[in-house]
This record gives structure tokens, C-alpha cells and sequence, in this order.
């Protein structure tokens, strides 16, 4: 009891309450477990019990008592932990489906709140609350576990009169929707409106927490580790080959059906497979170009032109105001045809700036020293295209949604809202940077490339959104991918646990700061990377058999002894066969795997193999090809991609 009294002003009124019943003996309080059959929910959301109890949240979704299911339990959800209470107390609340992994936010059930009263005198035990039908208030009762209910305690109707809480001043979170489609908030950085109930409480969360689980779900797939097969008509074979093999399946894979079809979109990078590329950013854009266009979105891919490409006709061109001067670009298309009313519009940029032997960003050991005024340039003229170029009789217009990929397009968001939107252009389009890789950021000193003079944006106002921080540059620091991460209408990552790790110190680069407000404001999510369509051994052209789960012992050894073969390697089927593609350079982990591979090599002659692939840093090139000299026919080292 003295204890009680010294953390009265401590602790809630509530658990001061259950305290105060155990000092006075009456044991451990009542711990109540609520089950709800709700069969309403679909893969990837949750459901939430919110109400007036501390534990519920105070009517707060973000901090309301979580409750979850497994395929053998569904429909039936159970809470995370049981909510003590004390004997007499009654307790309204509401279950709210957590629906933010496909930006529709929480949504409330409907009607008056649901109610519940434990009986007067109870002192310990474990109880279940039962309730059916979400949106629909029921009558069920409380239930103690292992004892039959009392006489006079159970069924207790549990109806009520509505109170302040009611549905009817309870509104669904307006977020945006899945990445398809179109936006609809009012401002390019406007955060999550609230709805504010009668008796000035708010139901909407300002902020989430980055260990909730439950708000960084899958979003959506796309195919999208790379367009192998570069002819279109080779393209749809195989996907419909796959769809009609899935058809014949009992359980096909999840589609992920699009919305809003009007919306037209604009992809946007820096690189663009099969024409440009330096690693896996070339076949994802490309890889965006064809899934949308697929999937009936009018549809155009743009990048710069680093090269004469075949097929390419021009047909337009735009001049922008840069760096003091104004400068004129070509835009070259193709039109490249899915199928019936399924196209998608290639355009690419052409400037002599673009034209550099040494590499798309660079030489090996460095970057070109004016990189910041060729994809300045590149956002302003992607940013120009829908407006001016006329495709298949008309323009793309405004109102469409810009997919701008790595610091290379971060500067796009940031033209919109200050350079286009405060003049009342493209005021109902929408934007979203795509992180790839957040080490690269693309950090440049302000003092030699000032916001106002050298990228026409207004100082006051963009320069804080442009605002980066640098070991080397200090505070005097633009960093376009912060640019592009503050003034995007949504924030995106290649998977769900990338969206998680860049939220962190560790993974953040700097950034995690800035990442985790986003996150409080539901505009960042990740998309898993799908697989594209020709990777399915069943169909696979680029493979010595094809073959299936019926089969796939008998395919995958000869597939194995046939690339044993082509690449000099001890044709052994009793090898273990490691395989590493990727970009060389250190983030990608290439310390580890090369200190470890003497220790791989030791023991029988082929008791493991090494294939390394890749480009990148010329270090880590040479370790390769010294790798491969020092173990022939056990070590392929391959500079480059095939």
C-alpha cells in the first residue's frame, strides 16, 4: 500500500487501480485474451483492438493491442497479450484491420463501440472475450477459461448505449493507395491527415514506430530483376506459356491486379536495360516499363542517350534553363508493343554531356566532375517530356505519376513541388523515389554548384530539402537523394526488410533520421523484387534442360554439368557449386567472400567451386582473376555480365 501511494502520479489510473487489489489481497487481477473471427482480412494486413484502456492505445491505432493468425487458425485472430483488469471495470473498443501495407491506412468497423464488463468481486483468473463479424457489434459473452460461467455472471449482454466514440465520428485514415496508383492528398508533402472525434481525441497516428511489424507489410510485386530476353514477342511467349502452366496449377500465384488505369506513368533513371546498363537499377527501370505497360498503365520508360541506339527516332526536343545558360535536348523514341493496347514509350535524352567513354557515371576510380549538372539536366528533361512530347497523337499531360530511381533522379520530386507546382503545373501529379542503394546518395558541395544559380530553384525554400551533411563537405553539402526522399509523395525500397534496415544508424547512411519521419508519416514502404518471367526453369530458353518440380533433380544436374563444362570447371555432380553476380565493390560483400576462399578450396580437389561475376571497382576485378589462376578449374572469375 505504501508503494502504491509513492507511484500514484506514475503509473495510470488504471494499473494503480489493479495494484491497489493486489496489496489489499486480492491476488493477481483478471487477464482477459480477446478472439475475434474476422475472415474479412487478406494476406499481409493485421487486425488491432483499440479503445478507452491504456492497453488499447486511448483510442490511438498506433499504440493499439495487435492481435495475429496462422493458416491454421484463420479466420480466427488472437491478441498478442492478454489485458489485465481489474474486477467491475468496463472497457469500450473497436477492432481496426491494418490495412497501410497497400496505403489504405486503419480502417475502423463500423457502428457503436463494442463493450465489455468484467463482474464485480472477480479476483484473478483467465478470461476470453469472444467476438464475431467485424463491423458488427455482437452480443457474445465473456467466458472464463477452464470453469464454467457462474450463474447471474454469464451471458452478459454486452449492447450499449453509443458514446462519444462512435463510428459516426470515427473516419478512416486517407492514405495513399498502392503504388499504381493515382495520389490524391492535397499538397506534394502534405503528411497523414487527422480525424479528430468528438471530445477532441485523435484516432490517427502521428507517428509509427519502426519495431511495429505490422506497418511495413508487401506492398505489391513486380517482376523486376531483369528483362533477359530482350525481343518483345520472346517476352510475351514465355509469359503466357507460364500463365497458361499456372492455370493448370491447384494453387496459382498471387496476381496483383492494377488500379487506376487512366493514370499514365513515367519511369525515370538513370539507366535503362537492355541499352545502358551497370547493374541490377538498369534491369529493374526497364523491367518497370514492361510491367506497367502489361498491365494496361499508358507508359513511358526515359533515360539518357549514351549511345546511337538502333530503332531510336526523334522527335522532339526542349531547351532548359542550367547552370546559368540554357541548353537543348533531343528526345529519341521507341515504341515498344505487349500485346492489344499494351505499349510502352522508350524515350531517351540526348546531349553531348551524356557521351562519355569512360562509363555512364565515370571512370572506374571516380565520378565525372560535372555529373551534377547531367542528371540536373536529365530530371528537368524528364520532367519536360510529358508536356511536350506528342506520342500517338497527344501528349501524357499532367496529371500523371513520376517513378524516379536512386540519387540520380532525386532532384526530380524537388523540381515539381518548386519549380513547376508553385506555378501551377502538374499540380495533380504525383511522385516516388525508388532507393535502390542508399550509399550512393549523389553529395555535392553548395558553395561550387549554389541552389539558386546553378539549379534555378529558389534557395529559401529548396535549399533546406537539398540540405546534406558530409564527412568532407560538411554542412556545405547538397545531397540530391534527401532532396528527393523529403519532397516525394511516397518513399520506396526494393523489399520490405531494406525499407527496415535504412531506417537504422547502421543502414542508413546518414539518412536514418530523415527515413524514420517518413516512415511516421506512412510514406515508406518496400516492394519485394519480383522474379522476371524467364528465370522459371520450366520455360527458361538460356538453360541446358528445362525442367520441373516432377523432374527437377534429373534438370538441375544437368544443367550443373553443363556449366561446369562451359566455364572450365571439373565436371564433378558431387561439388558444391557457389555462385555469386553482383556489383564488385566492397558494400557487396566481396572482403568476405574473398577471404574465405583458400578455406573453400581446402580439402578434396572439387569438394566446392566458386563462380564470381561481375563489374566494378578494378581491385576487387584483379582479385578475381587472381582467385581463378591460383585455383583453375575450381575458381571462375568473370569480369562483366552474361
Amino acid at each position: 500500500a505504501v508503494l502504491a501511494q509513492a507511484l500514484t502520479d506514475k503509473v495510470s489510473p488504471a494499473a494503480l487501480s489493479i495494484f491497489r487489489q493486489m496489496a489489499a489481497g486480492g491476488g493477481a487481477a483478471p487477464q482477459i485474451t480477446f478472439r475475434l473471427g474476422c475472415a474479412e482480412t487478406v494476406p499481409g494486413e493485421s487486425v488491432l483492438i483499440v479503445g478507452g484502456h491504456d492497453a488499447l492505445g486511448g483510442w490511438s491505432p498506433e499504440k493499439g493491442l495487435r492481435m495475429t493468425t496462422d493458416e491454421g487458425a484463420y479466420p480466427s485472430w488472437t491478441a498478442e497479450a492478454s489485458l489485465p483488469l481489474a474486477a467491475g471495470s468496463k472497457v469500450e473498443y473497436k477492432y481496426v484491420r491494418d490495412r497501410c501495407f497497400s496505403g489504405e491506412g486503419f480502417v475502423w468497423e463500423e457502428g457503436e463501440n463494442r463493450c465489455f464488463a468484467l463482474p464485480a468481486g472477480e479476483r484473478g483468473g483467465s478470461w476470453e472475450k469472444k467476438d464475431e463479424a467485424f463491423g458488427a457489434p455482437s452480443t457474445t459473452v465473456i467466458q472464463r477459461v477452464g470453469k464454467e460461467p457462474a450463474a447471474g455472471k454469464t451471458p452478459m449482454a454486452l449492447a450499449e448505449a453509443p458514446s462519444p466514440l462512435s463510428a459516426t465520428t470515427i473516419a478512416t485514415l486517407p492514405v495513399e493507395e498502392a503504388p499504381t496508383t493515382e495520389g490524391s492528398e492535397p499538397d506534394q508533402r502534405s503528411s497523414v491527415s487527422a480525424a479528430t472525434p468528438a471530445g477532441g481525441l485523435v484516432n490517427v497516428p502521428s507517428q509509427v514506430s519502426i519495431a511495429n511489424e505490422g506497418m511495413m507489410q508487401r506492398l505489391a510485386s513486380l517482376s523486376a530483376l531483369g528483362q533477359l530476353v530482350d525481343d518483345a514477342d520472346q517476352m510475351m511467349q514465355l509469359r503466357n506459356q507460364m500463365e497458361a502452366e499456372d492455370a493448370q496449377l491447384d494453387e496459382r500465384p498471387v496476381r496483383y491486379g492494377a488500379k487506376h488505369l487512366s493514370t499514365p506513368i513515367v519511369v525515370v533513371s538513370s539507366e535503362m536495360h537492355p541499352w545502358s546498363k551497370t547493374g541490377g537499377l538498369a534491369m529493374i527501370a526497364g523491367s518497370y516499363g514492361y510491367e506497367f505497360a502489361l498491365r494496361g498503365h499508358r507508359t513511358m520508360a526515359i533515360a539518357p542517350m549514351y549511345d546511337d541506339y538502333k530503332n531510336f527516332t526523334c522527335i522532339g526536343s526542349t531547351r532548359i534553363e542550367l547552370a546559368g545558360g540554357w541548353h537543348e535536348v533531343r528526345y529519341f523514341h521507341h515504341q515498344q508493343k505487349y500485346g492489344v493496347g499494351k505499349v510502352c514509350d522508350y524515350v531517351f535524352v540526348d546531349h553531348p554531356c551524356y557521351r562519355r567513354a569512360a562509363g555512364l557515371y565515370g571512370p572506374p576510380d571516380g565520378e565525372y566532375e560535372d555529373n551534377l549538372f547531367r542528371f540536373a539536366l536529365f530530371s528537368l528533361a524528364a520532367a519536360e517530356a510529358p508536356l511536350v512530347l506528342e506520342i500517338d497523337g497527344s501528349t501524357y499531360g499532367q496529371d500523371v505519376l513520376f517513378i524516379c530511381n536512386d540519387w540520380q533522379t532525386g532532384i526530380l520530386p524537388v523540381y515539381l513541388l518548386y519549380k513547376y507546382k508553385m506555378h501551377r503545373t502538374y499540380e495533380n501529379a504525383r511522385s516516388m523515389i525508388v532507393i535502390h542503394n542508399i550509399n550512393y546518395q549523389g553529395k555535392y558541395s553548395k558553395e561550387h554548384f549554389p541552389v539558386d544559380s546553378f539549379l534555378h530553384l529558389p534557395a529559401g525554400l529548396a535549399g533546406a530539402d537539398l540540405q546534406g551533411e558530409d564527412m568532407h563537405l560538411g554542412p556545405d553539402c547538397i545531397n540530391l537523394l534527401a532532396g528527393g526522399i523529403r519532397t516525394a509523395d511516397r518513399v520506396l525500397t526494393v523489399s520490405p526488410n531494406y525499407a527496415m534496415e535504412i531506417q537504422s544508424p547502421e543502414g542508413g547512411c546518414g539518412l536514418h533520421d530523415l527515413l524514420c519521419q517518413r516512415g511516421g508519416e506512412l510514406r515508406l514502404a518496400g516492394i519485394l523484387n519480383g522474379i522476371s518471367d524467364e528465370w522459371s526453369p520450366a520455360t527458361d530458353p538460356h538453360i541446358a534442360r528445362n525442367f520441373r518440380l516432377s523432374d527437377f533433380e534429373a534438370g538441375k544436374a544437368e544443367c550443373k554439368l553443363a556449366l561446369q563444362k562451359e566455364l572450365g570447371l571439373g565436371e564433378d555432380p558431387g561439388a558444391c557449386l557457389i555462385g555469386f553476380c553482383g556489383r564488385l565493390c566492397y558494400q557487396k560483400g566481396l572482403s568476405l567472400i574473398m577471404g574465405c576462399i583458400e578455406w573453400l578450396m581446402q580439402g578434396q580437389p572439387n569438394r566446392c567451386q566458386v563462380i564470381l561475376m561481375g563489374k566494378g571497382e578494378p581491385c576487387w576485378a584483379s582479385a578475381l582473376s587472381a582467385a581463378e589462376g591460383r585455383y583453375r578449374g575450381r575458381v571462375c572469375g568473370y569480369v562483366g555480365f552474361d
